[in-house]
Parts: structure tokens; sequence; C-alpha cells
């Protein structure tokens, strides 16, 4: 699994958990926690897209 899997997976486990809280606040510290791990993944999919462009400009600049 790779990191990017790992965060989506733990986001889904508190949302799941979330629903089956009968307590307010466990449900709002997982939803929270949740939207923490939702961040990660995105910002985790911003610096793999970026990396990929800069290596799209580098091998265009050698002519690969």
């Amino acid at each position: 699994m790779t990191e990017l899997e790992e965060l989506r997976y733990f986001e889904h486990q508190c949302l799941e958990m979330a629903e089956q809280s009968t307590l307010p606040d466990a449900r709002r510290a997982l939803e929270i926690l949740a939207h923490n791990y939702a961040n990660a993944a995105e910002i985790l999919e911003r610096r793999a897209q970026s990396a990929n462009t800069a290596l799209t400009q580098l091998f265009r600049c050698l002519k690969l």
C-alpha cells in the first residue's frame, strides 16, 4: 500500500467511525482527523504532480 493509499484508507476509517459514534465530541474529533488525512493526501498528490512536471521539463531540456 502506498503512502497515498494509506492516507485515503485512514480518512475513510475515521469517517466510518464518526458515523457510528454516539458521542458528539468523539464524532467531531474523528471528522477533524479524517479532514487532516484528506489534506495530507492532497498535499502528497500535489507534490507528486510537481515532481512529474519537473521531470518532464528536465527530459525536454535533455531532449530525451
